[in-house]
């Protein structure tokens, strides 16, 4: 398996000023389930999963999402920025175990 807590970012490979481009970000984790016996009781285990996404472009918080452990392993996020300019792209996930995973990618334009 690649490295827990890599992320990887990609843009498109023409961007304009003012552009609403499609952003595909991954984060390479294991997103362990919680499980349940029969009678329905909770397995006591230490569950690990992505539970919060952070987006920021240059320095500014563009969006916030939280997820459940519902979401598959080594998952993929992919979100609208409109790109008003040249800047930094910053990715950050964080799982039940406090550790937190950042990506970052320069938007330039063409």
């Amino acid at each position: 398996m690649a490295e827990v807590g890599r992320v990887s970012i990609r843009l498109p490979s023409n961007i304009k000023q003012g552009d609403v481009i499609r952003v595909r970000s991954l984060v390479i984790h294991p997103m362990e389930l919680v499980q349940r016996d029969k009678q329905g009781n909770l397995i006591q285990k230490s569950y690990n999963f992505i539970h919060a996404m952070l987006v920021s472009y240059n320095g500014k918080e563009v969006m916030r999402v939280e997820t459940t452990q519902a979401v598959s392993q080594n998952p993929i996020f992919t979100f609208p920025l409109k790109v008003e300019r040249p800047g930094k792209l910053t990715v950050t996930f964080s799982d039940t175990t406090g550790k937190t995973y950042e990506g970052n990618a320069e938007i330039k334009f063409s």
